[in-house]
């Protein structure tokens, strides 16, 4: 039974070479070979280094490679002057050298789970690279100074030449996938606004809106791949981030029930909604370029104004039409303004200044940085403790390891997946090393020894479920696989290498169990952040809503969207606060816009600014804030300022509206 259960698991080992994966594999192999021919050539201490960078970091998409080369030396520069001053500093401490080590990755895991993209490449590398360079230092500290120099010699070897293999044996695949993308993307936005247009929104057309807005959010990783794809998207990635935004704030624009009677009976609206379905279809047909959409757009906007003033005076009063039509009008500009920014992918000018801006998470940041100190720490008592000959070791795999499964949204999975991989990794190496090496000779039969082995590991990095497998094989064969310029084959050193890195992963898994990841606390961060926001848009008024805090609340609500808390209900309570608060934001704006054309010394300037004071001073009670804004608007609707009148009318409702789902989320918690 114990022969066939193994014979399953290794059975389950995908094959090498696929008709679609072929060429993605002896590119890769090229990759790894080149570089460990460079490393031998330079007479690194340890050449595998080299193919051991090449392995960690290859990617089917040539903008995932190329686009992080320069961040990937970069920050092995950063982290080879890190482990200058480390050793500068703590050469014959090794305890304060092990706290240091343990620092400065926890420093580095941290500041990768908060920024992006290359910025989060800089930093995971300037990690693992002081632990995979102080490891042996901190047992020999003599050699510290050749060893940092060759194991950053190495990764930037490996770096280089990864990109060189990649440019000039793959092809550019991102730009059309984000032309495809944006197009689509479009498409969607065009059609929810048109069923705006025809009828009121309800919760379903909502939860469809917040859907693409998350989708709107994810367009992001593709952008971090193009840019170094492509110069189209390089050049112009900040009006293409601009597009992005002001698409967000398009779709996520909140209905007011005053508004929705005025539409309901205004028949210009209900054409624009037809003609924007029209440019819906045309988009989704290739009929109509992103440029032409945009100018199709700003003409239905036009025809709207001209029918709006032409049309008889309804039911409603005058000012409170003209308000709805406003915000429907505002609406359509930003969708014209997404169109702009997204134009140019098309060789178009894009004149748009909005920019994407990320919510953080310091706090998941700060825990994921713990986790690694903690980590270390946990491998540097193993290693004192035991008076082990395998402590430099186990601080090399942990490096790269914690880096690794900090980005994991299950670190257990992650943890389990790169255990099977190891296990993979090491009778295969033990193949390698002890029956097919010493029977070899020369460079050509090293290689092509090393690539069949290579070959799975590389194949398995395109399937999703084996990913980490295939990092975890790929790392492990070769570092195990790996000699000096010298090749020795010691079985007892080899033995003690395969324990340390299964012992690596344990304490990896042992740190997420003492501080476990809790994905909930992104979800309560989320919300967290957007109520605390929100307050200080109450407090600070147009001068709290600026831009830039208007786009990191809508990349916080779109963002909850992709989550998936633990009850729906909840989920939507949160969002209703997300697009409340935005909506705030708006009518604050557009109060302060209007209020600069006015008179200061005009009794409506001076009212209009006595009621923004007093809800500022009183941004958490709710009920004050509310009698305020009802309060202010009657005075101005006495001096008859019903354009005013109706927009504190509308931040009333507004209010009380937050203040009922904001009570109605404390009840429940």
């Amino acid at each position: 039974m114990g022969v066939v259960a193994i014979g399953k698991w290794f059975g389950a080992l995908p094959l090498p070479f696929t008709s679609s994966t072929s060429l993605y594999v002896l590119r890769s192999c090229m990759a790894a070979a080149l570089a460990l021919c460079v490393g031998l050539y330079l007479h690194l201490d340890s050449p595998f280094s080299a193919a051991s960078t090449v392995l960690l970091l290859v990617n089917p998409v040539q903008g995932a490679v190329v686009g992080k080369g320069l961040h990937r030396i970069a920050g092995t520069l950063v982290g080879a002057l890190a482990a200058f001053v480390l050793v500068a500093c703590f050469a014959q401490q090794m305890i304060l050298l092990i706290v240091g080590v343990g620092l400065w990755l926890g420093l580095c895991v941290a500041a990768m789970s908060v920024v992006r993209h290359y910025y989060a490449t800089t930093a995971v590398v300037a990690g693992y690279t002081v632990c995979l360079a102080l490891g042996p230092a901190i047992a020999e500290p003599q050699i510290s100074f050749e060893h940092i120099v060759s194991r950053a010699t190495a990764v930037v070897v490996g770096a280089i030449s990864l990109t060189l293999v990649t440019v000039l044996f793959s092809r550019k695949t991102v730009e059309a996938r984000i032309r495809d993308t944006v197009i689509s993307l479009c498409v969607k936005a065009a059609a929810l606004i048109a069923e705006k247009y025809a009828q009121p929104a309800d919760e379903q057309a909502h939860r469809k809106r917040l859907d693409l807005a998350a989708e709107i959010n994810r367009m992001d990783d593709l952008l971090g791949l193009g840019r170094g794809e492509s110069w189209v998207i390089s050049d112009n990635l900040k009006a293409i981030r601009s597009g992005a935004a002001y698409l967000q704030s398009a779709l996520l624009e909140h209905e007011l029930p005053a508004d929705l009677s005025v539409l309901e009976s205004t028949d210009a609206v209900s054409a624009t909604g037809l003609q924007l379905a029209s440019v819906s279809r045309a988009l989704s047909e290739h009929s109509l370029s992103l440029a032409e959409a945009k100018v199709r757009v700003r003409t239905i906007r036009d025809e709207l104004a001209s029918k709006t003033a032409s049309a008889p005076q309804s039911s409603h009063p005058e000012q409170r039409t003209l308000l709805a039509v406003r915000r429907l009008d505002e609406q359509l500009e930003e969708f014209a303004l997404a169109l702009e920014g997204f134009s140019s992918l098309e060789q178009e000018t894009a004149h748009v200044h909005r920019p994407f801006r990320f919510h953080r998470h310091y706090a998941d940041g700060l825990r994921n940085g713990i986790r690694a100190l903690l980590a270390t720490l946990l491998a540097a008592a193993v290693w004192y403790i035991s008076g082990w000959d395998q402590g430099p070791t186990l601080l090399a795999v942990l490096g790269p390891y914690c880096t690794l499964i900090a980005a994991m949204p299950t670190p257990e999975k992650g943890t389990e997946s790169f255990l099977r991989g190891t296990l993979y990794a090491i009778p295969a190496a033990l193949a390698c090393k002890f029956l097919i090496l010493p029977q070899i000779n020369g460079l050509p039969l090293l290689l092509v020894s090393l690539s069949l082995f290579w070959a799975f590991g590389i194949h398995a990095t395109t399937l999703p479920s084996r990913a980490f497998q295939g990092v975890a094989f790929l790392i492990a064969f070769n570092t195990l696989v790996s000699t000096t310029l010298v090749p020795t084959y010691d079985f007892n050193d080899f033995a003690n290498q395969s324990v340390s890195w299964i012992i690596a992963l344990g304490i990896c898994l042992l740190a997420y169990q003492l501080l476990p990841k809790r994905n909930d606390r992104n979800f309560d961060g989320l919300v967290e952040a957007l109520h605390r926001e929100t307050l200080v848009l109450l407090r600070q008024g147009a001068a709290g809503s600026d831009h830039s805090w208007q786009v990191r609340q809508q990349h916080r609500l779109a963002s909850l969207a992709a989550l998936a808390p633990a009850t729906l209900d909840s989920q939507l309570h949160h969002e209703y606060l997300g697009r409340l608060s935005l909506q705030l934001a708006r009518e604050l704006r557009r109060v302060h816009a209007d209020l600069k054309h006015l008179d200061p010394q005009d009794p409506i300037a001076q009212l209009i600014g006595a009621g923004l004071s007093r809800l500022a001073r009183s941004p958490q009670n709710y009920p004050r804030m509310i009698l305020q804004s009802h309060r202010t608007a009657n005075s101005l609707r006495r001096l008859g300022a019903m354009h005013f009148a109706a927009i504190f009318e509308d931040l009333a409702w507004l209010l009380g509206q937050y203040r009922h789902v904001q009570s109605k989320k404390v009840r429940s918690s």
